[in-house]
């Protein structure tokens, strides 16, 4: 009886986990909250258009609770903007965050690449790493 009931556990266990679609990408930071990228930058009607060191992100179409802790992702996997200002969990060697989907990432279009706010970037790794790989992100 017991056997079958560790086994029972287990398989539910894996259904469970294989449920989740999680993709694993290159993880960078765009400072959107940097004074001199503000600067730098024009508001447009469709968002904000900034120098070429910005990372391609553009705002979701629905606006989000203000937070620190962001995450833009490919443009392509969410075209409309469908779950935009959900939780997005980030991993990377052995570290998870949580941070919040409020941006679309035009240059990370055809990749799973996500970029993430400085303060999320810098709970993963040192911000002078720019980039990190591989990060595993889900929602």
């Amino acid at each position: 009886m017991f056997k079958s009931q560790a086994l029972f556990a287990l398989a539910s266990a894996l259904a469970a986990v294989s449920a989740v679609n999680a993709y694993t990408g290159r993880g960078m930071f765009y400072p959107l909250t940097s004074p001199q990228l503000l600067e730098l930058c024009t508001l447009t009607p469709s968002g904000i258009s900034a120098t070429p060191d910005s990372l391609g992100t553009t705002p979701c179409p629905v606006q989000c609770v203000p937070t620190d802790f962001r995450a833009a992702l490919p443009v392509d996997l969410f075209p409309n903007g469908e779950k935009c200002c959900s939780p997005v969990y980030v991993s990377y060697k052995g570290t998870n965050i949580a941070v919040t989907f409020t941006d679309l990432f035009l240059a990370g279009e055809g990749s799973f690449n996500i970029s993430l706010s400085h303060q999320a970037f810098a709970e993963l790794a040192p911000l002078e790493l720019g980039e990190i790989y591989p990060v595993v992100w889900n929602l």
